[in-house]
């Protein structure tokens, strides 16, 4: 197979209609219009530490493959790697920060993968990606390049990247199945007893309120409900992060969402007596529902779990969806029907010192400290 490559600065240069034919089967987040979202709003940008370098592969010039990247100048809340490449930049001098990077940026869920067409040979241009990507960063004297979050972690795809010198990172992830549920009840069903009270109590407590919450398309709400979802997500965001630390998303880019995305968007939607108290956005496509952003007007004991898991599960029953990808973090899912998923992340350091170093370091790290992440899986040293 004789593939060229040609590499570029902004998605939007990129024709539409060609990346989202290659994204078909991919998740919303690898949506032409999300990552649009996401550059045109200045929430991914060179100031922030994301310079988009995305990989286009032809095949006697037609477009076969995609790689969406970027170069990448810092390690700070990349989610995949635990904070390792920071701490081995702070501790070493050398900059394993830089390099390039395949990720969905501030969104730590497996969603991320190389785009490719129907029919083609997947672990041979996949292979070619990560050879050019080696070059490039041969090239440029960069220390790392890194995947996270990649949605295929079969056995054929991690023997690729271990094969090819990357560094597996193995780590836990929570995800909801329809394990052929056609009703709610037959969901709380699949509790103990005892469970199952505590899920009915937490519901009849925000139902004894008056309080109703529906799922609405993205397509039918008014655009004021993308403005206040911005408004939300920023309470919610200084609520956690306080006020020193910049969100990672602006306005521009839920207005965006609303212009560009909408047939992806659906919300959960608390009301009382006609007044709005919380929402939630979710994106969907296929047959997965993705939990995104949540924020209330008013605490309410139960209302975060109702609007963002309960109601959300019994609308995924009846609309058929075979998972639900909840977003990152809390082990409280568990006892709300989730279930633990392996993910896998990949590393690769570049140059003859940086690879030694690294090893050295990270088999005294394995020796005396617990690893921010389940395991690693060693990559085959490049010559």
């Amino acid at each position: 197979m004789s593939v060229r490559f040609e590499t570029f600065s902004r998605v939007e240069d990129i024709d539409k209609h060609m990346w989202n034919r290659l994204a078909a089967d991919a998740s919303p987040l690898m949506d032409w219009e999300y990552l649009y979202a996401l550059e045109k709003s200045g929430s991914v940008s060179e100031e922030g530490g994301y310079r988009p370098f995305h990989i286009v592969a032809y095949w006697d010039e037609e477009p076969i493959a995609i790689a969406p990247l970027y170069i990448r100048d810092r390690a700070w809340v990349e989610f995949g790697d635990g904070g390792l490449l920071e701490f081995l930049t702070e501790l070493t001098g050398i900059p394993y920060h830089v390099g390039v990077l395949g990720t969905v940026p501030f969104t730590p869920v497996p969603g991320y993968q190389f785009l490719h067409s129907k029919g083609i040979a997947t672990f041979k241009i996949y292979k070619q990606i990560l050879q050019y990507i080696d070059f490039f960063c041969s090239s440029k004297g960069f220390a790392t390049s890194r995947i996270y979050f990649l949605s295929d972690s079969t056995l054929e795809m991690r023997s690729l990247f271990v094969g090819n010198g990357y560094i597996a990172i193995k780590n836990k992830y929570y995800l909801w199945f329809n394990r052929n549920f056609r009703t709610f009840d037959d969901y709380l069903l699949s509790f103990k007893s005892s469970r199952r009270t505590k899920i009915k109590r937490e519901l009849r407590t925000v139902r004894q309120q008056d309080i109703e919450i529906r799922m609405i398309p993205g397509t039918e709400v008014p655009e004021s409900y993308y403005e206040e979802m911005y408004d939300l997500y920023l309470q919610t965001w200084i609520k956690h992060m306080g006020r020193d630390i910049r969100p990672f998303l602006n306005r521009d880019f839920f207005q965006l969402l609303e212009k560009n995305f909408r047939h992806r968007c659906s919300f959960s939607v608390a009301t009382q007596s006609g007044k709005k108290l919380a929402m939630a956005l979710f994106y969907y496509k296929g047959s997965t529902l993705y939990g995104r952003y949540w924020g209330c007007y008013e605490e309410i004991p139960f209302l975060h779990f109702a609007t963002c898991y309960y109601y959300p599960i019994e609308y995924a029953i009846r609309e058929g969806y075979a998972m639900m990808d909840p977003g990152f973090g809390g082990e409280h899912k568990l006892i709300r029907g989730y279930e633990v998923v392996p993910v896998y992340h990949y590393i690769k350091f570049h140059g003859k010192k940086q690879r030694e170093v690294a090893e050295t370091v990270m088999q005294k790290l394995r020796a005396h400290y617990t690893l921010p992440f389940e395991s690693l899986e060693d990559g085959q040293k490049s010559p």
